[in-house]
């Protein structure tokens, strides 16, 4: 009987390969197939109309081999100018821009031409080029996901398990950015089993008692536009202090109880700090500075624990808290789509300003209304929910990017309110000066199913307490809490 010899590893045949042979056997050439590169240039150079289902499938980056990706970026704009795609015009153009040689010559075109001799198979072609490259995504991001987890402790001080999650996130981010458009045009037919599938989504959790739309917990809100439907995107903005984390952090834990998974991805306090925060709009005496100081007496320690078991039977499974400071949309999106697998229907994120893209753009302007669109697009791609927090100006006007209530179902203000200054008496030009009334909001309705732009829903502030209530009809405006 023989024993199984081992490779300079100490590693016997059966075994698994050491994270060090591992690492040690990745330092090789990307996978890739020139062939089938070739193969689908020369099918759309002898049968142009199959350009058009391609290019919904392939972009330029799916192609390895720069001549390849050339001469397909060329052959795509020619396309769009409605320009005969034909081995001559492709020449004359890859010569007038000087990108000729790059492709290899006008010799190498005609090659690529007459590379296959029917385009019968562009499809298995097609589907190589594909493959290979989400193929070439994977290991991309998996590697940088390595040196993330590599660099764990180096750059930053954070937990192992938030670094294992953002590893995570970036090789998702990296199959999703590498994919090209999905087919996005549908027969009635199937326009019709869509909806009807969705119907029957619906009205299962209706007959299951539960709500079909996600609540807000604001009385007239919910009432006039019924709640927060799923693949809808939702705007709050206000300025500095004005209660914008404290309205969706309660408009969160609402819907967590009501049946409706949240995610909270915050970038303005760490999880401790937000978590103080619901276990505090929780309690009926005062806690606030219980992290600073410590409990003052029994009645706060009793409070305090109460808070924590109400939240821990009520939503402890259901509600995430995600510290996403310096994070990219992509990663973003990625860790929605995961959630959402798992359940997650509503996420938050807070603040949108603070994210940032792998994508380049000429302003901070263009990056945050790409930022925005993409999570516009993550609701209907996933069937979610996001509400994004945004910061005012002093203006009125959403820092840093006007589009970003374009994108959205309904947009939310939230605003000081000020007390009328009184008249002096006399000739003096001092000039009086308006007093915010500390425990008053106005939640303001810029756009929202069933109400005109500018309905103001007047709300009690608790700011001690984290929490924002609307007054009753009945309810006397100028009465303190």
């Amino acid at each position: 009987m023989t024993t199984p010899q081992t490779n300079q590893f100490g590693r016997k045949r059966h075994e698994q390969m050491s994270a060090e042979e591992c690492l040690g056997s990745i330092n090789v050439a990307l996978p890739h197939s020139e062939e089938s590169e070739k193969g689908v240039i020369s099918s759309i150079m002898q049968d142009p109309h199959r350009l058009a289902t391609l290019r919904a499938k392939i972009t330029p980056e799916s192609f390895y081999h720069e001549s390849c990706r050339t001469i397909y970026t060329e052959i795509l704009a020619m396309d769009e100018h409605d320009l005969p795609i034909d081995p001559i015009v492709i020449n004359n153009r890859l010569r007038d821009q000087g990108k000729l040689e790059r492709c290899g010559g006008a010799s190498a075109i005609m090659e690529i031409f007459t590379f296959i001799p029917s385009p019968s198979h562009c499809a298995v072609y097609a589907k190589s080029v594909i493959d290979l490259h989400r193929q070439r995504r994977a290991i991309h991001g998996h590697a940088l996901a390595l040196q993330q987890l590599q660099r764990h402790g180096i750059e930053s001080d954070v937990e192992i398990e938030t670094t294992i999650n953002t590893a995570s996130a970036t090789v998702q981010a990296f199959l999703d950015s590498g994919t090209a458009m999905a087919n996005t045009t549908a027969t009635l037919n199937q326009c019709l089993n869509e909806h009807l599938e969705y119907m029957i989504t619906v009205q299962e959790r209706i007959d299951s008692g539960k709500t079909a739309l996600i609540p807000t917990g604001i009385a007239t809100l919910d009432a006039n536009c019924g709640g927060m439907g799923l693949n809808e995107y939702w705007l709050v903005t206000g300025p500095t202090k004005s209660g914008k984390s404290v309205l969706t952090g309660n408009i969160s834990t609402y819907a967590a109880r009501a049946g409706f998974p949240t995610v909270v991805f915050t970038n303005e306090l760490g999880r401790v700090q937000y978590t103080g925060r619901l276990i505090a709009a929780e309690t009926s005496i005062l806690i606030g500075g219980i992290d600073r100081h410590g409990f003052k007496d029994r009645e706060q320690q009793e409070a305090y624990s109460n808070a924590v078991n109400k939240l821990r039977r009520d939503t402890g499974k259901t509600y995430k808290i995600d510290t996403s400071a310096g994070r990219y949309v992509e990663d973003i999106v990625a860790q929605i789509r995961h959630e959402a697998e798992s359940g997650f229907m509503l996420f938050i994120v807070d603040l949108i300003g603070k994210l940032r893209t792998r994508q380049k753009f000429g302003s901070r302007e263009q990056e945050l209304a790409h930022i925005s669109l993409t999570l516009c697009d993550a609701t209907k791609r996933f069937n979610v929910a996001v509400i994004a927090v945004a910061q005012e100006n002093s203006d009125g006007d959403v820092r840093e990017s006007k589009s970003l209530a374009m994108d959205c179902e309904c947009w939310l203000k939230v605003a000081h309110v000020t007390n009328a200054p009184e008249k002096k008496r006399g000739f003096s030009k001092e000039k009086a000066t308006e007093e915010i009334v500390r425990d008053r909001r106005d939640i303001i309705v810029e756009l929202a199913r069933g109400f005109a732009a500018g309905d103001k829903i007047r709300c009690l502030f608790d700011g001690p307490r984290f929490t924002i209530r609307e007054l009753g009809s009945d309810a006397d405006w100028t009465d303190s809490m």
